[in-house]
């Protein structure tokens, strides 16, 4: 199913929020927006949304990983 998130100027993620039409997302960003700040609105499908599916390929959300430290 496709749906749309808000990106905002200066953010690698896109915002947790999500929205069923562009309109609703559109709205919501408009009512959050900062002085000098832009945002764009992007439309994901439900599989390959990087905010709501992160780890697609992974098999398990609870699988091992290895956290880097400088």
């Amino acid at each position: 199913m496709t749906h749309y998130h808000i990106r905002w100027s200066g953010k690698d993620l896109l915002d947790w929020q999500r929205f069923n039409t562009p309109e609703e997302a559109k709205a919501r960003a408009r009512q959050l927006v900062r002085l000098g700040e832009t945002y764009t609105i992007e439309e994901h499908d439900d599989d390959a949304c990087p905010r709501c599916n992160p780890a697609p390929n992974a098999k398990s959300m609870h699988g091992s990983f290895i956290e880097a430290r400088a």
